[in-house]
């Protein structure tokens, strides 16, 4: 229901999801159970594994970082290759592959476990390989050789100078690499400035994915240092941070009358007092009309009348619909994009979870407690004032404002899912009565869900450039 409200608001007329979603590269070989096996009899999962967005210059969403707390912990080199095919086996077996059809993938692997790609059932062309070295990794002959053979093969690769330093090898490594990664939060990243200033010009092909972007500053060093230009990917607590758009002012007047549209319906003032609403703002009813009369909702007449269409979609559908014309309004804005996907992201979590309570109301209010959770900043403005408008249900108004109430915990663990804060979401999970693995099923069914709504609206961002 909700990929038809939004393809109609934009204007799309739904198709079968097996006519316009895309398909996910095949895997280049499926590993037979001996491969891999025997180091996994006692572990099955990981638990909880983390997808950080990356996002691209225009701001928006085009791939995944997969990260693990304790990855890069110290480990024998054994340890650490049956770490990283539990890893991928954790990742196939949670199916994250399939969300490799509208995003790529930059997986952590370490040097020991290049041997052990070719064997591996994986989306060849979706993934970049982030490599991590360890105590004892020798970058001699041998492994550049093995790089070689495997790029030849078609798999790509990044790496993080201030993990493997400035020497010849080092450099000859970073010959081979699709991807360079600059971590502001790394302790030692600051003082190779020097080299990350002569990296752009040595290798001028390659790209670099600047990560923990937490302030203006560093942010401004990505966009206007020597070789900025080649800054491709982005990821941070500051990206998240919503900066005020040149189309705010354009589009503050259509916003004002959905939220005043909005409140009106929670309210249930008379058709009549939402109708003159609506005569207010041309585009707002041709908007509606237009969705009321697309082909997905199959009527043997044109509907003309506002009053009709109230009475056909019914109060719950239309303010479901009108809170989408809330976050594209600004289709064409980058961070508003992506504050619309973590909002959707959000939303389907946690309906998800209220389902599993098998409570189908008590679902649908923590789905509008998802998606309103980003509206002070999609609106520039504070959460209280944004929500004024709408007199929510209580109980999204308390989890929203004063971070209490029913519906809290299921926002404190989407929003540690999406921080990565391991300890909150052991403990939150405890508290929903799921388990991490059930937690990171629905997590990723709910970005994929928000993935395939937003590609079958037509309102995506072009991977194909990762």
């Amino acid at each position: 229901m909700l990929k038809k409200l939004l393809g109609g608001l934009l204007g799309k007329t739904a198709t079968p999801a097996a006519e316009t979603r895309s398909t996910p590269p095949a895997p280049v070989a499926a590993a037979s159970a001996a491969d891999h096996a025997a180091p996994l009899d006692q572990v099955q999962s990981l638990g909880f594994v983390a997808h950080q967005p990356l996002q691209d210059k225009a701001q928006r969403v085009v791939a995944y970082e997969f990260v693990v707390k304790g990855s890069q912990a110290a480990r024998s080199r054994a340890h650490q290759r049956t770490f990283d095919q539990l890893l991928l086996s954790t990742l196939r077996n949670m199916n994250v592959f399939r969300l490799l059809a509208y995003r790529r993938a930059f997986i952590h692997l370490s040097l020991a476990s290049l041997d052990d790609l070719a064997t591996q059932q994986l989306p060849l062309t979706s993934c970049i390989f982030v490599l991590e070295a360890q105590e004892g990794d020798a970058l001699d002959d041998v492994l550049l050789a093995r790089l070689d053979m495997l790029r030849q093969a078609g798999w790509r690769f990044a790496a993080e100078p201030a993990r493997f330093g400035s020497q010849a090898r080092a450099l000859a490594l970073y010959q081979r690499m699709d991807y360079l990664v600059l971590d502001f939060a790394a302790p030692n990243t600051r003082a190779l400035f020097p080299l990350l200033e002569q990296l752009p010009q040595r290798f001028s092909q390659l790209r670099w994915l600047a990560r923990n972007i937490n302030s203006a500053e560093e942010l401004a060093l990505c966009q206007h240092a020597p070789g900025s230009q080649h800054f491709a990917l982005f990821h941070g607590s500051y990206l998240g941070v919503a900066q005020p758009g040149g189309s705010r002012k354009q589009e503050a007047p259509n916003q004002g009358r959905v939220l005043e549209i909005m409140r009106l319906l929670r309210a249930g003032a008379s058709p009549a007092s939402i109708e003159a609403q609506f005569k207010l703002d041309s585009l707002l009813l041709f908007k509606l009309l237009r969705y009321v009369n697309s082909p997905v909702n199959g009527l043997a007449r044109k509907i003309q009348s506002i009053e009709e269409s109230i009475m056909l979609l019914g109060r719950d559908t239309l303010f479901k619909w009108l809170s989408l014309l809330l976050f594209t309004a600004e289709r064409d804005n980058g961070a508003a994009l992506t504050l619309m996907e973590k909002s959707l992201i959000r939303g389907r979590f946690m309906e998800q979870l209220g389902l599993r309570h098998g409570n189908k109301l008590e679902a649908e209010h923590l789905f509008l407690t998802g998606m309103f959770s980003l509206l002070g900043a999609l609106l520039h403005s504070s959460q209280a004032e944004a929500l004024a408008p709408l007199e929510l249900p209580s109980t999204i108004a308390d989890a929203l404002l004063h971070d209490k109430g029913l519906f809290a915990a299921p926002l404190q663990l989407a929003l540690a899912c999406e921080d990565d804060d391991s300890a909150a979401i052991a403990s939150l999970c405890a508290a929903q009565r799921v388990s991490l693995e059930q937690v990171t099923g629905l997590y990723l069914d709910a970005v994929v869900w928000a993935q395939e709504v937003l590609t079958e609206s037509d309102v995506q961002s072009n991977v194909d450039g990762v």
